[in-house]
Parts: structure tokens; C-alpha cells; sequence
């Protein structure tokens, strides 16, 4: 096994511990940010990471992959010490536009050296069993600091959730230069920067597999995004204290984790099965204002996780190194720049009627691409998994 394996597991697991993510949207109640406030702190993350997105997948291509995800940490750790510093808007603003430089860095960037380090041993169908385990890990990480953000905030205060994140950002920073940058990726071809783009669009487009792909962890995304964007807007209309929104926020990356863990094992096929229930579920716990709503919130969570890690590494598989992080970082601009114009209707709607509502626009937008996805996804998708899996068997033989 390729030394960096192990740790971009440790790298993930760190990265993950971030102990204000469970409470955010209680801080910024606290310092008087509104629903509709948080919407636009929303829509400034997401207009930044549209207009770096993609540029940051070419300097992952094009640059170091090693360096890339330390900048990226860099920049989580020191937009965990604005927003803790901030008592107002602008000033917490500014530590999301810091925030948002910290996910366009490390948006496919993670993945690609995955995959290439794989690569470079020859191990790249196993992409799925480690990058499953090493996302995975990070959702634990995630998991488990929100659950100690939680009683950090109870207990200690809201603020100290930010300071406290500050300490394994260090760690992950140290970690990440131990890493060694994968010859595979030395070895990508060389384009100008919009030659490059557009050798990643056509990608996606030629290829109706790649496209349906795409449209998937697009669409997918979307959904997942209002869970982890406005998921503290639900836990604050279902009335929960600190500590429980904690629990809630910890369950849901748990959830992630073992979907994460699981998809491997599951297979390519299984998680086109999934794939409609993802969808359905999100849509019942939309519909659902109470409680126990929580069952289905965290359902949608396990299978996200378990159909987009199987179709990524469907993709990964169809993607050439050089064009893999910014075939991916284009995948997520789709999604951010749609997100756009649903973010401020989000919080117009949960201000004005209620978080649930907001949420049931978003359930119904899943069940429109689920028609798209019976009539012509599921097809091709299915026949491209079919074609890939006689031809590993083949390689196999020969082997």
C-alpha cells in the first residue's frame, strides 16, 4: 500500500474536527443574524466557491496536490478564528468567504490524490474500499466533533466551538507535509488554463455515463448541501437545545460514515437500486414537522453517501489524471451556482412560513430528476457498470 493511504485517513479524520459546524446557526442567532441572514451568508459561500471552483481543480491538476490541501487546511483553521472572533455580520462574512477557499481547495483534491497514489501502486480499483473509508473517517471526524461541540457550547460557550478547531487544523497541516505527491500525477499532461476546462466539460458531455454521473452527484449534491447549509435551521425549528442539535448533527455524519463504509460492499448495482430512495427519503422527512422526522433526515444522510461514493468512483475509473480534480471541481460549480438562486429561496421561505416548507421545495426538485433518471439514466448508467465489470474481469484473467 501506497504510504500516503494511511495518512490521508488520518488527514480526513482531522479535518473533520470542526466543533462549531453542529452550533453555527445558534452563534449566528446569537450575534443577530436572521434566517434570511444566514441565507445570504449562504449565498456568499456558495458565489465564491463558483468562481474558484474550477480554478482550484486546475491548480490541484496543475500544481501540487500535496501543497493544494495544505493551503485548503490553512484556510479552515483561520476562518475558525474569524467566525470565532465575529460580532457581526460583515465580520462573520468575511470568515465564510475564508471557509469557502477552504472547500474550493479541497473540492476532488482529496480524491484525486487518492486515486493517483493508488495508481502509482497499481491498486486503483480500490479506489472505492479506501476513499469510502478515508471520506468515511471524515465524517466520523465530523461526527464526533459535533457531538463535543455541542457540550463545548452548553457548557463552555458558543465561541470557544470556533477556537477550539483551531488545534487539530494544526495537526492536519503537519500530517499533510509528511505526505509524498503521487508520481502518477507528475506525470498528467500539461494545457492552458481554458484548454484544460474544456477538456474537462467535454468529458462529461461526450460520455452519456460520465454526463448521467454528473447529473447525479449534481442534483444529489444539491440536496445533501441544504442538509449541511440550513440542517441547523432544522434542528432550531424542531426546538432542540445545544446539546441535542450535537447529537442530531453527530448522527448525521454517522450516518454518512457507514454509508461511506458500507458502499464498497454494496456494489455499483446495488446503489443504482438505492439511488430512488435517496430521494424519496429526503422528500418524507421534508414532510415530517416533528421529530421523528430525525429517522429519515439521517437515512437520507447513509444513502447520499452510499450512491454518490459508488457513482465518484464510477467516474474516477473514466477520468483521466491530469483532468480528474477539475472534471470533479466542475461537477461541484454546477451544484454551487444553482445553489445560488435555492439558497436565498430557502431562507426567504423558512423565514416567512417555516424551515419545513424550505425544505419540501428542495424534496420535490429530487422527485422532478427522478423522472429524468427512469427515462434515461438508469440505462445507460446500468449498461456502463456491466461493460466496466466484464472488462476488470477480463483484466483479471489475463493477469
Amino acid at each position: 500500500m501506497h504510504s500516503n493511504i494511511k495518512k490521508l485517513y488520518a488527514s480526513n479524520f482531522l479535518t473533520g474536527l470542526v466543533f462549531w459546524y453542529a452550533v453555527e446557526k445558534l452563534f449566528m442567532q446569537s450575534i443577530g443574524i436572521s434566517p434570511f441572514g444566514i441565507a445570504i451568508n449562504a449565498v456568499v459561500f456558495l458565489s465564491i466557491t463558483v468562481m474558484l471552483d474550477v480554478p482550484s481543480g486546475v491548480l490541484a491538476d496543475k500544481w501540487k496536490r500535496k501543497y493544494t490541501l495544505i493551503l485548503a487546511i490553512i484556510s479552515l483553521g483561520l476562518s475558525s478564528f474569524i467566525l470565532g472572533i465575529s460580532n457581526d455580520f460583515i465580520t462573520y462574512l468575511l470568515g465564510t468567504a475564508v471557509y469557502a477557499l477552504y472547500i474550493v481547495l479541497t473540492s476532488g483534491t482529496f480524491q484525486a490524490m487518492m486515486y493517483d497514489s493508488l495508481a502509482e501502486t497499481g491498486q486503483e480499483d480500490q479506489y472505492d474500499k479506501h476513499q469510502g473509508r478515508s471520506y468515511g473517517l471524515f465524517l466520523v471526524g465530523v461526527a464526533v466533533s459535533s457531538l463535543a461541540g455541542g457540550y463545548i457550547a452548553q457548557y463552555i460557550g458558543l465561541r470557544e466551538t470556533y477556537l477550539f478547531s483551531l488545534v487539530p487544523a494544526v495537526i492536519n497541516i503537519l500530517v499533510l507535509f509528511s505526505t509524498k505527491e503521487p508520481r502518477f500525477h507528475k506525470e498528467a499532461f500539461d494545457t492552458k488554463f481554458w484548454a484544460h476546462i474544456k477538456a474537462s466539460r467535454r468529458i462529461i458531455t461526450s460520455q452519456p455515463v460520465v454526463f448521467h454521473l454528473a447529473l447525479f452527484l449534481a442534483v444529489g449534491g444539491m440536496l445533501r448541501s441544504t442538509q449541511n447549509e440550513f440542517g441547523g435551521l432544522y434542528y432550531l425549528g424542531l426546538s432542540l437545545s445545544a446539546v441535542a442539535m450535537g447529537y442530531v448533527n453527530a448522527g448525521k455524519w454517522i450516518a454518512g460514515a457507514i454509508g461511506q463504509f458500507l458502499a464498497p460492499y454494496i456494489g455499483r448495482q446495488g446503489a443504482l437500486t438505492l439511488l430512488p430512495w435517496f430521494f424519496l427519503t429526503f422528500l418524507i422527512f421534508s414532510l415530517i414537522t416533528n421529530a421523528s422526522g430525525i429517522i429519515f433526515f439521517l437515512l437520507a444522510s447513509a444513502l447520499h453517501s452510499i450512491v454518490s461514493n459508488q457513482a465518484e468512483a464510477t467516474a474516477q475509473g473514466l477520468i483521466p489524471s491530469g483532468l480528474r480534480a477539475t472534471t470533479l471541481s466542475l461537477i461541484s460549480f454546477t451544484t454551487n451556482i444553482v445553489m445560488i438562486p435555492f439558497s436565498l429561496l430557502f431562507g426567504f421561505v423558512a423565514q416567512h412560513a417555516d424551515v419545513f416548507r424550505a425544505y419540501q421545495i428542495f424534496g420535490y426538485v429530487g422527485i422532478v430528476y427522478l423522472v429524468v433518471w427512469f427515462i434515461r439514466g438508469k440505462k445507460t448508467a446500468s449498461s456502463a457498470i456491466d461493460t466496466i465489470k466484464h472488462t476488470h474481469l477480463q483484466t483479471n484473467y489475463l493477469k
